[in-house]
C-alpha cells in the first residue's frame, strides 16, 4: 500500500490528469498481488534463459497483466525499443506465435545502468539463438532515433523500453504512433519507474503528455506499471 500512495503523490505531483489515475487505480487493485501467476508463466517461457543478475527480471512482474490483456491479439510485425536480455522478445515470440520481431538496443545502457553490456548482450544473442535460426528475429544494434530516422516499415505492436529520460521517452512515443498500424498495440514499460529526483524528467511525464495529445485516437488504455494503447485514428 506504501508504494501505491506513493505512485499517487508522484502523478499528482507531475499534474497528472484525473481520467489517468482513476485507470491506474482500477487496474492497480485488480493486478495487485498477481506474483504467483506471474511466476507460472515465468516458469513456462524461462526455463533456460541466460542472465547477468537474476534479481534483475523487472519484466517478470507484468507477464500477468500482459497475456490477460493480449492473448488474444494476432501480431505479425512487432518492435522493440529496448531489448536488453530477450525476456520481452521471447515473450512476445512465445504469446504471439506469427509475429516477426524487430529489436532496437544500443547495448550500452543509459544513465541508471552499471552493467557489462558486452555480456548483457551477448546473453541476448543466446537467449534469442532459436528465434535466429527460424528468421523469427530481427537484431539491430542502433539508437531508437537512427532507427526511426531510416525506418519505413509499419507495425502491429510497438514495445517502448529503451533510454527512460523524458525527452527521449517522448520521442520514441512519437516516433513509435507514427509508424503503429491502425488498431495497433503500443507497450510502455516503467510508468511507474521514479528514477530522477525531479519527478518530471521521469516516462511518466512524457507518457502522460503523450496520452492527452492522442487521446482522440485512442481506442482502448490500460495503464498499470505499464501502459498499453490501442490505436484508433477512426476515432477523430
Amino acid at each position: 500500500m506504501k508504494k501505491l500512495i506513493r505512485n499517487i503523490y508522484n502523478l499528482i505531483c507531475i499534474s497528472t490528469s484525473s481520467f489517468i489515475i482513476i485507470n491506474y487505480l482500477k487496474n492497480y487493485f485488480f493486478y495487485y498481488r498477481k506474483k504467483t501467476q506471474c511466476r507460472l508463466i515465468e516458469n513456462s517461457i524461462y526455463s533456460n534463459f541466460k542472465s547477468l543478475d537474476e534479481s534483475k527480471k523487472w519484466f517478470i512482474n507484468n507477464l500477468y497483466f500482459l497475456k490477460k490483456n493480449l492473448s488474444n491479439i494476432k501480431i505479425n510485425a512487432l518492435l522493440e525499443i529496448g531489448s536488453y536480455e530477450g525476456r520481452s522478445a521471447l515473450f512476445f515470440a512465445n504469446l504471439f506465435k506469427d509475429s516477426q520481431i524487430t529489436c532496437v538496443d544500443t547495448w550500452s545502457g543509459s544513465d541508471e545502468h552499471n552493467d557489462d553490456f558486452t555480456k548483457i548482450e551477448n546473453n541476448f544473442d543466446l537467449n534469442v539463438n532459436e528465434l535466429s535460426k527460424k528468421n523469427k528475429i530481427n537484431k539491430i544494434k542502433s539508437t531508437s532515433n537512427i532507427f526511426f530516422d531510416n525506418n519505413n516499415n509499419y507495425y502491429d505492436f510497438i514495445y517502448v523500453d529503451g533510454d527512460h529520460s523524458n525527452e527521449q521517452v517522448f520521442k520514441d512515443l512519437e516516433n513509435s504512433w507514427a509508424c503503429l498500424n491502425n488498431n495497433g498495440y503500443l507497450l510502455i514499460d516503467d510508468y511507474m519507474w521514479w528514477y530522477y529526483k525531479d519527478l518530471k524528467k521521469n516516462p511518466a511525464s512524457a507518457i502522460n503528455i503523450f496520452i492527452n495529445k492522442n487521446k482522440k485516437n485512442i481506442k482502448k488504455l490500460l495503464i498499470w506499471h505499464q501502459v498499453l494503447i490501442q490505436k484508433n485514428n477512426l476515432l477523430s
